[in-house]
């Protein structure tokens, strides 16, 4: 077996020293943006110094430009970014765009080039298309968090071809799985172009509602009951989405590590760029402190680290509830919408 490896977030240089710090044996940061994750990433000069702050530490250091990229942009951002960051030392990618990692991979082969969880890898055939681009490893799709023995079928395979394995074990999967989920784009209206200009003048689009152009979603499935939703997308889709009982689902595979050790996982993620530090870097802790005893143990005893991961992830649940609140009331906002009464809704006439 490999040296396992705990990767965290880092949505500020602030949490990208405090996981370190709590025992994350890699940190991943988001390019500004060009990452899935709109409001919690670093600019470019913010970039460099969380590179050097890892690297001081001998960790390594994974840069998330995973969303989806424009064929035109790919030699803009091998110049302007992916240039430098070889030359600060980065370890590796996290990329979703197929023609974006192929080309990566061409100009530098020894990067290594993760292929993102919004790729949806949860098959055989996927895995080697992925790996066919120059993904070296992969993230599993958050569908298949608790299906074990796909999981070791998917090892197996990646185990021939050398890739390495990383699990997301904290965090939030979406309706059919991240990368995989087009509910976002009944909501198309309140989509909200942003343009965003980086340290070194470097201009960026994203659209705030398409989380896969790197603008984060309304999370419309938190709130299917909501008159607008039941306004604007069909009954039988609504029907369909109210049979999933995992719907943007917030989950925690801490009890599992032991086993999924034991399946080869070669690296554990944590997810969490958007919550505070100190938040993060307690999960990274416990975490740390599981993987630690199960590679001493088979049975280890982990109550104590679970019972704190739990009372951590219950703040993170009311934080996040909060945004997904005001998600909501942008949404209405956006689309100009107001509710007259509990069963009707009628467009504003402003």
């Amino acid at each position: 077996m490999g040296k396992i490896e705990l990767l965290a977030p880092g949505g500020t240089l602030e949490m990208v020293e405090k996981v370190l710090e709590s025992g994350a044996d890699s940190v991943f940061v988001g390019a500004l943006g060009l990452s899935r994750r709109s409001g919690y990433e670093l600019r470019h000069d913010e970039v460099k110094r969380a590179v050097e702050i890892v690297k001081n530490c001998d960790r390594k250091i994974y840069i998330a430009m995973n969303a989806e990229i424009e064929k035109e942009m790919i030699p803009r951002l091998l110049e302007k970014r992916v240039a430098d960051y070889v030359a600060w030392g980065c370890d590796g990618l996290i990329i979703k765009t197929p023609e974006f990692m192929k080309s990566v991979a061409k100009k530098y082969p020894d990067l290594e080039i993760v292929a993102s969880v919004g790729c949806h890898i949860d098959s055989e055939e996927k895995l080697r298309y992925y790996h066919s681009m120059g993904a070296k490893t992969f993230v599993l799709s958050t569908e298949l968090r608790r299906n074990h023995e796909k999981i070791r079928e998917l090892k197996k395979v990646a185990s021939q071809l050398g890739m390495r394995v990383e699990m997301i074990v904290s965090g939030t999967a979406c309706y059919r799985g991240v990368g995989n989920c087009n509910f976002f784009r009944y909501f198309r209206d309140a989509f909200e172009s942003i343009t965003l200009v980086d340290s070194d003048g470097f201009v960026t689009e994203k659209v705030f509602g398409n989380p896969e152009k790197g603008g984060g979603c309304y999370r419309p499935c938190l709130y299917l009951d909501d008159p607008i939703v039941n306004y604007l997308v069909p009954s039988d889709v609504l029907a369909e989405i109210r049979k999933e009982k995992n719907l943007n689902e917030r989950f925690s595979l801490a009890e599992d590590i032991p086993s999924l050790i034991e399946i080869g996982i070669d690296v554990f993620k944590i997810q969490g760029r958007e919550y505070p530090s100190d938040l993060v870097a307690g999960l990274t802790k416990n975490f740390r402190k599981i993987i630690d005893k199960s590679l001493k143990s088979r049975n280890p005893d982990i109550t104590q680290e679970l019972k704190e991961i739990n009372r951590l992830l219950k703040e993170l649940d009311t934080r996040r509830m909060i945004y997904t609140g005001n998600l909501r009331k942008k949404l209405h906002e956006k689309l100009g919408i107001y509710l007259k009464t509990r069963s009707k809704i009628t467009p504003s006439m402003s």
